[in-house]
């Protein structure tokens, strides 16, 4: 064989070997988190985030864990009404904590996802396509409004890049609950019935290991109804 075509087979070889898995399936991600207090059943709390389907994420796993959500838009009047600005990057968490308070929300759930996204080739077909993947972290913590402490905090990085962007953000900000609340270890290991691939959300049918109190890196806890990335 030729020296070139001998590189060109090589090549093609090396690529189909490394690049032969999909981005469709969603690794295990590396989690922090801790608690210091719970919500009892029916508190009522506020989701505060930037990213739609984060705060949807959020809500619903707290939704079903008994926690009663106020949806943004009443903390978005209660802010109109007292001439409080809380849209784009320039708001104040404390004007959100108390436009909650205002609403008889006792928790604010911060929450930030950074999303990073790349062009790459799938060779999951057998054939190099395009495809756009990402990568992203998603942090979460409750702030009461009365004494702004922050009760719980968690974080979920993902370990691999990962093609559906609704499905990732929807599985970090679960497993960053998860670990939030002491329903799985942090770090880089936990069980699949925790949050099971394909749904983004818990199983509420598992036994909680115990809990580490290592403290989550939240980094930028900003999140607001603009689309903060």
């Amino acid at each position: 064989m030729k020296p070139a075509n001998l590189l060109i087979y090589l090549s093609l070889l090396f690529l189909a070997t490394t690049g032969c898995r999909g981005y469709a399936f969603i690794e295990t991600p590396t989690t922090d988190g801790f608690h210091s207090k719970l919500p009892s059943p029916y508190t009522r709390a506020v989701v505060w985030g930037g990213r739609p389907d984060t705060v949807q994420s959020a809500s619903t796993w707290l939704l079903k864990k008994g926690v009663l959500v106020v949806d943004q838009t009443k903390v978005l009047q209660a802010a109109a009404d007292q001439k409080v600005s809380l849209t784009g990057y320039q708001y104040l968490e404390t004007d959100v904590l108390r436009m909650a308070k205002l609403v008889g929300a006792r928790l604010v759930v911060f929450s930030n996802a950074e999303v990073g996204s790349w062009e790459a080739l799938d060779w999951s077909s057998g054939f190099p396509h395009s495809q756009r993947v990402y990568s992203a972290t998603v942090a979460l913590r409750a702030v009461d409004v009365n004494t702004g402490e922050i009760e719980w905090s968690g974080k979920a990085q993902s370990t691999e890049r990962f093609s559906n962007i609704e499905e990732g953000v929807s599985l970090l900000t679960c497993h960053a609950l998860a670990t939030a609340w002491g329903l799985r270890n942090p770090g880089a290991v936990a069980p699949e019935s925790v949050c099971p691939p394909g749904s983004g959300l818990m199983s509420t049918e598992m036994s909680p290991p115990k809990a580490h109190a290592a403290p989550a890196s939240s980094g930028r806890e900003n999140l607001t109804p603009s689309m903060n990335y």
